[in-house]
């Protein structure tokens, strides 16, 4: 991928981006913490609860439909993140790992296409999908992202979390890029080729 492509992915950019997604482990590690993030799914267009816990990660410059996506998907994360009233410790899981040159393309399309290998999905029902989220606008992907999220977790399907942070804050500009992205990683998906985080795969 050509590092002038509006989806190429700069190894300072996965950084602050994975840096981002353990802030919000952490801040989901206590039941306010976790309510309050994941309070954001209501409306994440007036996330004022979770602004407490989530602003001093989100960069100043950031304008209102690009803090949109930082906020759903810290939503989503915490939506998906444990029970802090069951487990007094949580781990940060697999998922939030930066990727490497090899796992870059392990976005929602490669979640979605794990999800139909282990029949969690159906390959019509992904393609479907897959053929919607390319027509929608940032607001009809808010609405509709986050059940499809929880639907891949409640089955153990992989989410890296750095990814979809980083094709979140793309989609308001580049969202056919993005769409093709996850396309091209749904259709080209290998269930046999390793990746460089295969072993992470097992517990994100």
């Amino acid at each position: 991928m050509s590092t002038d492509s509006p989806l190429a992915a700069e190894p300072d950019v996965l950084a602050h981006q994975r840096a981002f997604m353990l802030h919000v482990h952490q801040q989901c590690s206590t039941p306010g913490g976790r309510a309050a993030v994941r309070s954001a799914l209501t409306d994440p267009h007036k996330p004022f609860r979770a602004y407490e816990y989530l602003l001093a990660r989100i960069p100043r410059w950031t304008n209102s439909d690009t803090e949109r996506a930082y906020v759903l998907t810290a939503g989503m994360y915490a939506d998906q993140a444990p029970n802090p009233r069951l487990d007094r410790q949580p781990k940060p899981p697999a998922g939030l790992a930066a990727p490497l040159d090899g796992d870059r393309w392990r976005n929602l399309g490669w979640s979605l296409a794990r999800a139909v290998h282990t029949k969690t999905l159906t390959d019509d029902t992904v393609k479907a999908r897959l053929l919607l989220m390319s027509r929608q606008d940032a607001d009809a992907l808010t609405r509709d992202l986050p059940p499809l999220v929880a639907r891949l977790r409640a089955g153990d399907v992989p989410v890296v979390w750095p990814l979809l942070l980083r094709d979140l804050t793309r989609w308001v500009d580049h969202p056919t890029d993005t769409a093709r992205a996850w396309a091209r990683a749904y259709y080209q998906y290998d269930p046999t080729a390793p990746t460089a985080a295969s072993t992470d795969e097992e517990t994100s």
